[in-house]
């Protein structure tokens, strides 16, 4: 026979139960629990699928660090980037704490257990407590990462609570699967077969990035294509969902308890029937979608910024940007620094202004609707800086898409101070000739990630090169042979092609003048001439 040990109150002579003997007891009980929640903390940090899992961690951030990916962060966007990366801690997480709380039965230990003081769900208490340092470390990486993000000197916004605490949420709940799993199928196979159907559900719920039925999983991704919006533009129920994951959490642990023998109070059967309502609440405030008075905010941000942006001025360049994006006119005015310091006098006396934009992705094809130019220039008039420049609110070479933006924005200042007018950005215009290959050259050469940008575009590229605004059909657009002579111009040193374009400004922006003739003038080889099939009409 199993002998147990009971940990109930004694009566005194009478039936009269000693309470204070109930609480020692109970006292004693909840000491040895945590002493047990403490061991099996250290053994699951640990614990080779642990150690695995945070190494894996730590490699992909060192590799993002080292590729440059971070250098114009997002905050507001970032928070939500530390979640995807707390998966893999979490798989770890699920998996160590499924083989901790099946080891009596791996051992053959479970008739051993049943001798000490600690009952079975108590011991299964004591595994779920035993989770909180890995929830704490989760944290402070989540923490570090952000940290790491916001002092960098490019960084813009701000980020959300919710959004960070989502991660670490997950990690503590994948942790509570893998001990709940181990109560009810006491086999080695339950872990990896539960974190097998949990990947599946996550990677469902990854693919439709716009439904709101995203929410139910663990993480809800968004586009990565979509350009950053303000923080009061976003549509992000972070709060709901971090309530639901919680909810989650408290029903996974309750399951946990009473499969392990926890008998059921009038507290603990109040608490598992609010516990399912509250979680099904949040995830259904969560499908509830984007508020009305948000979309109106939108669109009205979308055709008329102006009166939500704040704008400064550095040289002769007026920037103007939403509040929490004021800071990106830094690299903004490098672009403007590298163009116009090859230009005349003349061409750094004009007054320039670029205006940011926001231009939501809604089409199948990732290009989004055609750009509202006329409602754009009303703005500009109304706010008195008509002609201004768009801009969108992403920055840097980290995908080829963000890096086309970039460099769609240097093609339209660089047009702009060759040109000399303050015309929209022609819609399908090829600019060519003379004018076609300086406004190319200043708008590679402006930055060394322009310069990036531009190597990426034109190993995606033939039959010439187009720079398009916003991934819409607007843009400029250069034939294969102004693209010829300024590749041949990439191979010299910048300060002698600076120089002759400094010296020949006049000729270069003439309208007439020749790609042979511009060619001539900046000292490189004439390219072949073109076909019928290299040559598109010419805007500018």
């Amino acid at each position: 026979m199993t002998a147990t040990t009971s940990t109930e109150a004694p009566e005194r002579p009478g039936g009269r139960t000693d309470f204070g003997a109930r609480s020692g007891a109970r006292s004693a009980s909840w000491s040895a629990t945590r002493a047990l929640a403490r061991t099996e903390a250290v053994r699951l940090l640990r614990h080779s699928a642990v150690l695995v899992a945070f190494a894996l961690y730590a490699a992909q951030w060192a590799y993002s660090a080292y590729s440059g990916n971070d250098r114009y962060p997002v905050l507001q966007d970032e928070d939500r980037f530390t979640q995807l990366p707390l998966l893999i801690p979490a798989a770890g997480t699920l998996l160590a704490a499924n083989l901790a709380a099946l080891r009596p039965h791996r051992h053959g230990t479970d008739a051993m257990l049943d001798l000490l003081v600690l009952p079975p769900w108590r011991r299964t208490c004591a595994q779920l407590l035993s989770l909180l340092p890995l929830t704490a470390l989760s944290a402070v990486l989540v923490g570090a990462r952000i940290g790491y993000a916001a002092v960098q000197e490019a960084a813009v916004g701000s980020p959300s609570g919710a959004e960070l605490a989502t991660g670490p949420l997950v990690v503590l709940l994948a942790g509570a699967i893998g001990v709940l799993a181990a109560r009810f199928v006491r086999s080695v196979a339950a872990g990896p077969l539960t974190l097998a159907g949990l990947g599946i559900v996550t990677v469902a719920g990854a693919l439709p990035s716009r439904s709101d039925w995203r929410w139910w999983g663990l993480v809800a991704v968004e586009d990565e294509n979509r350009a950053p919006l303000p923080s009061s533009l976003m549509h992000r129920p972070a709060g709901w969902h971090l309530l639901y994951l919680a909810a989650l959490l408290a029903l996974v642990a309750a399951a946990a308890l009473l499969r392990s023998g926890r008998r059921v109070t009038t507290g603990l059967a109040v608490a598992t029937g609010l516990v399912p309502a509250l979680a099904v609440l949040a995830g259904s405030v969560q499908l509830l979608g984007v508020a009305d008075e948000v979309s109106r905010a939108r669109a009205v941000a979308e055709r008329a910024p102006s009166p939500q942006q704040v704008c400064g001025s550095r040289g002769p360049v007026d920037y103007c940007a939403f509040p929490e994006f004021a800071d990106r006119s830094e690299q903004w005015a490098q672009v403007a620094e590298g163009i116009l310091r090859w230009a005349p006098q003349v061409a750094r006396e004009r007054r320039y202004v670029v205006r940011q934009h926001i231009v939501p992705a809604t089409s199948v094809s990732g290009l989004v609707s055609p750009l509202p130019l006329e409602s754009w220039a009303a703005d500009d008039r109304a706010a008195g800086t008509p002609g201004a420049l768009p801009v969108g609110t992403d920055w840097g070479t980290h995908s080829d898409v963000v890096g086309d933006r970039m460099l769609a924005f240097a093609g339209s200042l660089a047009h702009r101070a060759v040109v000399g007018e303050s015309s929209p950005v022609p819609e399908h215009g090829v600019v060519c000739r003379s004018r076609g290959v300086l406004t190319l050259w200043l708008a590679v050469r402006s930055t060394a990630d322009t310069r990036d940008a531009y190597d990426s575009l034109s190993g995606r590229s033939w039959g010439g090169i187009t720079l398009n605004s916003f991934d819409a059909a607007t843009g400029l657009g250069f034939n294969r042979r102004e693209q010829d002579v300024v590749d041949a111009l990439l191979k010299r040193s910048v300060t002698e092609t600076g120089a002759r374009v400094k010296k020949f400004w006049a000729e270069l922006t003439a309208p007439d003048t020749t790609t042979d003739r511009a060619a001539a003038l900046l000292g490189v080889r004439v390219p072949p001439p073109a076909t019928r099939d290299d040559e598109g009409v010419c805007a500018a």
